[in-house]
């Protein structure tokens, strides 16, 4: 037996193991750059962009509810199949009124935005205040105050905050989307830039 065969192999790296995914950190880039571009777009068109968010919210419900009574019908000795069904009812109503008037369909879920945000501010001002010889009470108080000031902005000016709030919301998502997106397309970029196949290796 020769002394080559004595050597262990050394196991593939992290870095020849994301090899492949280093070819496409290129895709993965303009991938962010797409969602950056789709964000400053939106927060053009934010009134627009909120009825889509609003429809797509409709559309989603609608799917859920069908899978729900399809379900319930499916299971028949289930003894909850009538609740579960219902339900299913529900979310397909709440999706064919979304789809039937969506201007109104928008106009309650920025109602719902901002009530959450207001609700939201005032339990992180108390679980600030709950914390405080703690080093981070203070920022979970700003970030309390913050919540509790959007939220009030968006219910003062409700219905007419309708108009921007969902939209503006998705678009400045899509922007940290595109963001973190095209950071991490550069971190596996210059961490296994240099990483070679384990099997170009053993070849």
């Amino acid at each position: 037996m020769s002394e080559a065969s004595n050597v262990p192999h050394a196991p593939p790296s992290l870095g020849s193991k994301l090899v492949p995914l280093r070819q496409k950190s290129g895709w993965l880039f303009a991938a962010g750059v797409s969602l950056v571009v789709l964000g400053a777009l939106g927060l053009l068109m934010s009134g627009a962009l909120s009825i889509a968010s609003a429809i797509w919210f409709g559309a989603m419900v609608l799917v859920a509810g069908i899978v729900l009574v399809a379900d319930a019908v499916r299971h028949g000795g289930w003894r909850s199949r009538i609740l579960h069904g219902l339900i299913g009812l529900l979310y397909i109503a709440v999706g064919i009124i979304t789809f039937s008037n969506p201007l109104a369909a928008t106009a309650s879920l920025t109602l719902f935005v901002g009530a959450a945000l207001f609700a939201t501010g005032i339990l992180r001002i108390v679980i600030a205040v709950q914390t405080r010889p703690n080093a981070s009470w203070s920022m979970i108080l700003v970030s309390g105050l913050l919540s509790l000031a959007l939220g009030v902005m968006i219910l003062v000016r409700w219905p007419a905050s309708s108009l921007w709030v969902l939209g503006t919301f998705l678009a400045i998502e899509l922007i940290f989307q595109g963001v973190a997106t095209n950071m991490l397309a550069r971190a596996i970029r210059s961490t296994f830039d240099g990483a070679v196949s384990y099997t170009h290796l053993a070849g």
